[in-house]
């Protein structure tokens, strides 16, 4: 019989507390992971809450993994997918094919709600382990400019999309742990480097508010294909300047459906849970 127990997350005070705690210890340098900021990811999105798996040593919480949902579109038709937020495996049990056990747990469950795919991000040490589950689609942009991102005149149908309602934007923007700003229809938040925002959505119908953005650059991170780059005033970050290559993966929940045209595929950085 396994030391170990796995059990799809219940979202209670209790083991988000237990959820932040070990969290805190894997990754030491991301204060904000706080249980009231888990609370507002997991539990209070309106798409719904977080598909997560825990593992169990006894009442110890050692692994855990999970995802967020969110409204979606595959080739325009309405659907609803998740992406992936939080992994980690306590030091003391690495090795022992807890991420295994925890992620198809994480999927079956999924695949029971109907969600038609799952993506994740992974960095230049998540990126191997992550393919082991997932299909590398491309690396994200990522840009440093200032003022608008241009549009291209074509219609691009994206392959596949986030569908961001007035109420998940209002979910997002009730961040406990960041300070978020809006100038001329852009939502911006801090990058923590001096003199620079992060574009996180545009085309708000909202007037300015929140804090005062750090300067007039601004970082996009992301993959649209209906930016013109090429007539916007952002150039790309060289790879070797980069923190990490944020590669997007992707797992099919829905049969045989095919992956989606990276080259068309739209994750705005929104989606992301970086700033």
């Amino acid at each position: 019989m396994s030391e170990y127990r796995y059990e799809l997350a219940t979202l209670t005070p209790r083991e988000i507390e237990a959820t932040s705690n070990l969290l805190r210890i894997v990754f030491p340098h991301a204060p904000h992971l706080t249980a009231d900021y888990l609370t507002w990811m997991y539990a209070q999105n309106p798409a719904g809450g977080a598909v997560a798996c825990n593992a169990w040593r006894g009442e110890e919480l050692v692994g855990h993994m999970a995802a967020v949902p969110f409204a979606a579109r595959v080739e325009g038709d309405a659907a609803t997918a998740m992406i992936m937020q939080n992994g980690a495996i306590h030091p003391e049990h690495r090795g022992r094919r807890l991420q295994s056990h925890i992620s198809a747990a994480m999927f079956e469950e999924g695949v029971r709600r109907g969600y038609a795919y799952c993506l994740g991000i992974g960095n230049r040490y998540s990126t191997g382990p992550l393919l082991t589950r997932f299909q590398m689609l491309r690396p994200l942009d990522a840009r440093l400019g200032a003022g608008p991102l241009r549009r291209r005149r074509d219609d691009v149908v994206p392959s596949a999309e986030s569908v961001w309602s007035d109420e998940a934007i209002g979910w997002r923007m009730a961040n406990p742990r960041r300070r978020y700003s809006v100038r001329r229809g852009q939502l911006l938040a801090p990058t923590g480097w001096p003199g620079i925002g992060a574009i996180l959505h545009e085309g708000l119908a909202a007037p300015d508010s929140g804090p005062r953005p750090p300067g007039p650059l601004r970082l996009f991170i992301g993959a649209d294909p209906h930016i013109d780059f090429k007539r916007s005033a952002y150039v790309s970050i060289p790879r070797k300047l980069r923190p990490s290559p944020l590669n997007l993966v992707w797992r099919n929940l829905a049969g045989d459906t095919a992956a989606p045209d990276p080259k068309r595929i739209l994750l705005r950085p929104l989606d992301l849970d970086v700033y």
